[in-house]
């Protein structure tokens, strides 16, 4: 006992409080079965109210939360499959969680840069034909969706961040819902209000272009500002498929030392590889006896398993491989 609360008090950052893989697992596909219902609701209002108030950029907000209660439907189906081992599979599918957020990502991209070069299309055609068969922005239908949309949009956003953080950040599904509920959370606040303010220019006013193309100007500014998360996203998502070591050096520098402390003196430490993959974390550890006459099958067996749970305080779902160099 008196060595658990030395390890919680040493490595705070790192344990996971009251967590275990099961409840671990039971955080994500509450989440996501809540999040498959919001985003179907929030990306038929945004339809809808694209058909009302005749504005691309609500229409861009309903395509965002339509592809994530698709993908939530597929990240669930991750969730509850990924540590579900086989003969084929023996560590699990954890790497189907970074291709889900690496593909989610992408799509995310997609959609945004789409949205941009549709807006220049619109803003081109207003300079040379004028508005044209360009509908004005209509001033009702846009107050009423901002006014409900703003506080739907952050409290999911609210909602995924608290649920990442039961499990101390280290879930990459919950960690891309909560990015995609960020990006969709600004497009909807900066749209609505910026929207509004466009809608009451007079028609008489120099600036009344903005009754027709305003929106088409703010969705590009704002999918500039949006696309670092997604981008982000890809690239950890990426790294961590074709096997690159953990990066964060705080972490690793931790999980060395409590190998360190746990190792029987009889061995000594060579090498840490720390991987990250999925919610799983993959720690190869090399070792080498100090007298290899004196090197002992039963101390190795007990080196093995005081490591394991000691990691695991670190670690719920642990991949544990050592090698007697």
């Amino acid at each position: 006992m008196s060595i658990a609360n030395k390890s919680s008090h040493r490595f705070p950052r790192l344990v996971l409080q009251k967590q275990d893989p099961l409840g671990y697992k039971q955080i994500e596909m509450r989440t996501l079965k809540v999040g498959i219902w919001i985003n179907i609701l929030m990306g038929i209002c945004g339809w809808i109210g694209y058909y009302f108030a005749s504005s691309f950029a609500l229409a861009l907000d309903g395509s965002l939360c339509t592809i994530s209660a698709v993908s939530f439907i597929i990240a669930l189906y991750i969730t509850r499959e990924r540590d579900v081992t086989s003969d084929e599979y023996p560590f699990g599918i954890y790497s189907l969680e970074n291709v889900y957020a690496m593909l989610q990502g992408i799509l995310l991209i997609t959609i945004t840069v789409f949205s941009i070069f549709e807006s220049i299309a619109n803003i081109i055609g207003y300079v040379r034909n004028g508005p044209g068969t360009l509908e004005s922005l209509k001033l009702a239908p846009l107050l009423i969706y901002t006014v409900g949309m703003v506080f739907v949009c952050a409290g999911v956003w609210l909602y995924y961040r608290r649920q990442l953080q039961k499990t101390a950040g280290e879930s990459p599904i919950l960690k891309s819902e909560t990015v995609a509920a960020y990006v969709d959370t600004f497009v909807t606040v900066g749209t609505g209000i910026a929207l509004i303010l466009m809608a009451i220019v007079p028609k008489d006013s120099p600036f009344a272009f903005l009754n027709y193309i305003g929106d088409s100007i703010i969705v590009i500014g704002i999918s500039l500002f949006l696309l670092p998360p997604p981008i982000r996203v890809v690239t950890h998502s990426f790294f961590s498929l074709i096997g690159r070591t953990t990066q964060n050096v705080t972490l690793r520098n931790r999980t060395e030392s409590v190998i360190k402390a746990t190792l029987d003196p009889s061995f000594k430490l060579v090498k840490v590889l720390l991987f990250h993959v999925g919610s799983s974390y993959e720690v190869d550890v090399s070792i080498t006896p100090q007298n290899d006459a004196q090197m002992n099958l039963s101390k190795f067996r007990e080196t093995r398993i005081a490591l394991e749970i000691e990691l695991k305080k670190l670690y719920p779902n642990l991949v544990l491989q050592i090698f007697l160099l």
